[in-house]
């Protein structure tokens, strides 16, 4: 496992100021739009109410520079439209938890401004593969009083297939259901933290709704969260 230099230090420092984070702290940011919230009934109406939700995430690396820890990609999901209370950070090309490390894969769990439980690939590798794509899937559900957070389906040539069971983490909820989830949410609070014109895109493809039951709707809408194609 590599450790930060000085110089990583830093760079750790202006990526948490992009992300709004300060000295190790989550995502502090508010919601100032609109809220398309998830499709779910009321609460007394159980079989109409989002219990799972999935996102397929993908990006595409330009140029990375493994001696600079660059880039570094966080996307977040939460259930309704704040970050306070539960959500998970998930972070790439780099673990903040409990101290910074180059290279890798890690999904946090936060409460408010504490950070309650953090899991990492076995794979510390930096990026280092010019236009490498990466794919994965956040996904956020309700199972027996618990909320689970979980990363599957992730697959890249630096870290190979990740989200294997590796990446999931579970706290008790007193939530019955998901239905204030809002895909722009995430995309307001996910980002590129650092040396974004080493990305070339990076998408959330679609969303997939889960009732108790089965698959209750899919969107297929792409939301870009940023593209850059550098003049040859």
């Amino acid at each position: 496992m590599k450790t930060q230099t000085l110089s990583g230090m830093s760079r750790r420092a202006a990526c948490q100021r992009l992300l709004g984070l300060a000295s190790m702290s989550p995502l502090a940011l508010s919601w100032l739009g609109s809220v398309q919230p998830a499709i779910g009934d009321s609460d007394d109406d159980s079989r109409g109410n989002t219990t799972r939700i999935e996102e397929d995430w993908y990006v595409k690396i330009g140029t990375p520079d493994p001696d600079l820890d660059s880039p570094q990609i966080t996307s977040v999901i939460a259930p309704s439209w704040t970050l306070s209370g539960k959500y998970v950070v998930f972070d790439m090309n780099c673990a903040t938890q409990p101290g910074f490390v180059s290279g890798g894969v890690q999904l946090q769990l936060w409460q408010d401004d504490a950070i309650i439980q953090s899991c990492s690939n076995i794979n510390w590798d930096s990026l280092h593969i010019v236009n490498e794509e990466i794919r994965y899937t956040s996904v956020m559900s309700i199972v027996d009083d618990k909320m689970v957070f979980e990363i599957i389906n992730g697959t890249s040539e630096t870290w190979g297939t990740f989200g294997t069971g590796e990446l999931k983490l579970e706290v008790d909820t007193w939530r019955p259901h998901l239905n204030q989830y809002s895909p722009d949410f995430t995309v307001y609070n996910s980002r590129i933290g650092f040396a974004s014109h080493r990305v070339r895109r990076f998408t959330l493809e679609r969303v997939r709704y889960f009732t108790a039951h089965d698959l209750r709707t899919t969107d297929d809408t792409p939301r870009v969260l940023h593209t850059y194609d550098p003049v040859m």
